[in-house]
């Protein structure tokens, strides 16, 4: 009796989406951000929002540096002189470096320097969350690309202020989140700068970047969405509160 072997089944193999360039994901992280984070995971991109979101904030601080930026801080500057906490000889010297190029490229220097270090300090917070507490495989170098990436979110949040101390030809008491509510004070208590604070960093262009990343979090470590809000959430509203409390630490009792 001939005996016959069936062959197996040849393995069908699916193929995933198709990975996007930088330009569709940019797009992508505006318009459809839970799909925007396909091929990250053995793709390194967080260098071009990182990119990104400096050479816009030099751009930015270039702009309104002699319109906005030297006169907010020279009139601090001042009441410093005024209150005797500097000499006018003193006062006079760091007007003169401020008004120079020199005082321009160190302020545009600072931008381009601390804003890549605050994305690694968030990326590591990411990191804590999602792979450290909720115990995922999220690698540090996922954590950075949705932090950068997410990061393109506060762009528009960034061109609004800027108009605004354009109009006001200065940066204090500009607002684009929920401490715009908040009428203004001329020195403004501990309490009030404390508030102010934290109401900014709950503002809506806040919420959404808070959003992406949860949405960026859950596609790059597999962990359930619920769980990753409620993480990523309590997170950013610890951090929200620690602002808001430097905030009125730093600032000069009235």
């Amino acid at each position: 009796m001939e005996t016959s072997e069936a062959a197996p089944a040849a393995a069908v193999l699916v193929p995933g989406p198709p990975s996007l360039n930088v330009f569709q994901r940019t797009a992508a992280v505006f318009t459809r951000p839970a799909a925007a984070w396909v091929g990250l995971e053995s793709r390194s991109r967080w260098w071009f929002p990182m990119l990104v979101t400096v050479l816009c904030g030099v751009a930015l601080n270039l702009l309104l540096y002699d319109r906005a930026i030297v006169p907010m801080v020279t009139e601090k500057w001042e009441q410093a002189a005024d209150n005797g906490q500097m000499r006018a000889e003193q006062l006079d010297k760091m007007e003169s470096f401020m008004r120079s190029p020199a005082g321009m490229a160190m302020t545009a220097g600072q931008t381009a320097f601390f804003l890549p270090v605050i994305y690694l300090a968030m990326a590591l917070g990411v990191w804590f969350g999602v792979g450290f507490v909720l115990g995922t495989k999220l690698r540090y170098r996922h954590a950075l690309e949705i932090v950068t990436w997410s990061s393109l979110i506060l762009i528009p949040a960034q061109i609004l202020g800027a108009g605004l101390a354009w109009a006001k030809e200065s940066y204090k008491d500009i607002h684009t989140g929920w401490g715009i509510l908040l009428p203004p004070a001329e020195t403004p208590s501990k309490l009030q700068a404390a508030l102010t604070a934290f109401l900014d960093a709950l503002g809506p262009f806040a919420i959404w970047t808070l959003v992406v990343v949860i949405l960026g979090a859950t596609a790059l470590s597999g962990a359930p969405r619920k769980s990753v809000a409620w993480v990523m959430g309590g997170l950013y509203l610890a951090l929200a509160v620690l602002m808001g409390a430097m905030a009125g630490l730093f600032t000069p009792a009235a």
